[in-house]
């Protein structure tokens, strides 16, 4: 009696040993703040790794703006090909100068983020479109609408201009329409009237992939090349023997 009242003892022990590892090991009991859940109740999910390959636009888009991030973008490239981050506070600008960035953007190896901090409108927001990686903030706010465009001159040459700019401009939405997974119809609908938006409502539509509440940065190691020279002194040079000559060949 004695041995089998043990024995019911040592399997009740590991009866509740084996229950309380089987709770352990359940996601859905996993303590707050364990890999997969923060404190906050915010997935990690949403987190977010930058590096120092950094260039910021925090004005309108303009020829000066565009040429100093592409001054950035190229030589971030020729460093290395780890990806670039591009963080937008901008409410828009020319469309001229932001489509030398976005072709820039496409020309060079490395792949581009975008972090939109407060606001990408306009323009900013379609150079956002043509990002790898689309990212915003919760307070952040976006804006996309058709481009206004005019001319001047006489009625011939205007007509002539308009319909060109049309016929271009429509080909950009297209590939707007295209980055965010949209039906061309279905957008150019959208943003018949200014279509604003928050990172929420930015995320159903395509035109971000993640609202970041969560960011870490770290740093890419610089790849340098040593050059060694070596400096020989005149005294050793006057001991360095003479090429020997070679007789001349004889007729």
């Amino acid at each position: 009696m004695i041995v089998t009242s043990l024995s019911l003892r040592v399997a009740s022990v590991l009866a509740a040993v084996g229950a309380l590892a089987a709770c352990a090991s359940s996601p859905a009991h996993a303590a707050p703040g364990h890999e997969g859940q923060r404190k906050d109740g915010q997935n990690k999910g949403d987190r977010v790794v930058i590096s120092d390959r950094i260039i910021d636009i925090n004005d309108a888009i303009s020829l000066g703006v565009v040429k100093q991030a592409q001054a950035k973008l190229l030589d971030y490239d020729s460093q290395g090909h780890d990806p670039i981050w591009i963080r937008i506070n901008s409410p828009g600008g020319s469309v001229d100068a932001g489509l030398i960035l976005i072709d820039t953007m496409k020309a060079i190896e490395s792949p581009i983020n975008c972090i939109v901090e407060s606001k990408a409108y306009s323009m900013a927001a379609i150079i956002l479109t043509y990002c790898d990686g689309r990212y915003g903030y919760p307070h952040a706010t976006y804006m996309l609408h058709e481009a206004s465009y005019g001319t001047v001159g006489d009625d011939p040459s205007n007509r002539s201009k308009l319909d060109f700019l049309t016929k271009y401009l429509d080909g950009v939405h297209v590939e707007i329409a295209k980055n965010i997974g949209m039906d061309p119809k279905v957008y150019r609908a959208r943003i018949r009237d200014a279509w604003w938006l928050l990172s929420d409502e930015a995320l159903k539509i395509g035109l971000i992939q993640k609202v970041i509440t969560q960011m870490a940065q770290m740093e890419f190691p610089v790849e340098k090349t040593e050059v060694k020279r070596t400096v020989t002194s005149g005294a050793e040079l006057d001991t360095i023997a003479e090429p020997a000559k070679i007789p001349k060949r004889r007729e």
